[in-house]
């Protein structure tokens, strides 16, 4: 658990990807500062939607992770105490 998030390569991709969504809706409402027409907002929702799925993945899968981390660890635990005993 001493290990800092920035040498996670799994966070480094993420935090890179989420970058590139960022720039892609800043870069898209740069260029279409005055006119946001039917096109240019179907593509703002589809990048805002594919980057909060993106999130929400991410968040449940290193959750889900770290649940199974801390279940497996307690089963460890637990054997080596049968064994011990």
């Amino acid at each position: 658990m001493d290990k800092l998030p920035l040498k996670s390569k799994k966070f480094v991709a993420y935090l890179l990807g989420e970058l590139g969504w960022k720039f892609t809706i800043g870069a898209v409402l740069w260029r279409n500062a005055g006119e946001i027409d039917f096109y240019v907002l179907t593509l703002l929702m589809t990048i805002i939607i594919i980057s909060g799925f993106l999130q929400v993945g991410y968040i449940l899968g290193q959750a889900s992770l770290d649940k199974y981390v801390q279940v497996s660890g307690q089963l460890l635990d637990r054997d080596n105490n049968k064994d011990g005993e």
